[in-house]
């Protein structure tokens, strides 16, 4: 489940500009940027039925053609997957990203204000916010550099008190799941409720439109955040790193 959405999302975005391939047991996404990160050059495990050293082998495969290297999504339960991943040379993250799903609509009192991001001026302050959010340099550039805000199926939004924006996220639909992506407050701007209130909009907009449930993956740190919205801990992920094939 959200897997498959983060898959999709990340083929929708990134992997537009760059190139997307269909393996054994799921799918590989490579960017145009020769880095290491979950969203950017990752392999995802859709189908649990294929060996999982077949799905990885697939995957390396796949990044051998680019050059780059990637990291591997694994649920915490995959054990096989897990194993054969570090078998196969994989870095583990040690750190657990909570998988989160919500399949009611979410009541939110707040009085912080939600727009669209519609135009260059928006799609520039949603990309300095997030960078500034996650603290990650050249975020932003990556953001507007791959296309990412024409992704099909994605909903960016900014949450703003006034004249003045809070913090970003971006909603986005695979057809039957919904996904919450990029939720970021800079850190001048937290304890406002701005990471809330944009993800109850992006959450209650993705359930209208026809969504069975939505998903995001949280850090621990957030977690309390999504609970109070309403949204339940389903799993967790696990991430492997892997060099430039050879």
């Amino acid at each position: 489940m959200g897997v498959t959405n983060l898959a999709a999302y990340v083929a929708a975005t990134v992997g537009r500009p760059g190139r997307v391939e269909q393996v054994a047991g799921g799918s590989a996404v490579a960017s145009a940027v020769p880095v290491a990160n979950g969203y950017v050059n990752a392999g995802f495990r859709t189908d649990g039925t294929v060996p999982a050293a077949t799905f990885l082998d697939g995957v390396r495969s796949a990044f051998a053609g680019v050059g780059s290297p990637y990291v591997v999504w694994a649920e915490s339960t995959d054990d096989e997957l897990l194993s054969a991943a570090v078998e196969a040379g994989g870095g583990a993250d040690d750190t657990h990203t909570p998988a989160m799903v919500a399949a009611e609509r979410v009541r939110l009192s707040s009085g912080i204000e939600i727009r669209r991001v519609t135009d260059p001026a928006d799609r520039a302050a949603f990309a300095r916010l997030c960078e500034d959010g996650y603290g990650i340099p050249g975020l932003a550039w990556l953001l507007d550099s791959q296309g990412c805000f024409d992704a099909p199926g994605a909903t960016w939004a900014i949450a703003a008190s006034g004249s003045t924006d809070l913090g970003v996220g971006c909603g986005y639909s695979d057809g039957s799941t919904g996904g919450i992506y990029y939720v970021a407050t800079p850190p001048g701007h937290r304890g406002q409720g701005a990471a809330a209130a944009v993800t109850a909009w992006l959450t209650n907009g993705l359930l209208d439109a026809g969504a069975s449930q939505v998903t995001l993956q949280a850090s621990e740190a957030g977690r309390p955040v999504y609970e109070r919205l309403g949204f339940t801990t389903s799993g967790s992920f696990l991430r492997h790193t892997f060099p430039a094939p050879r």
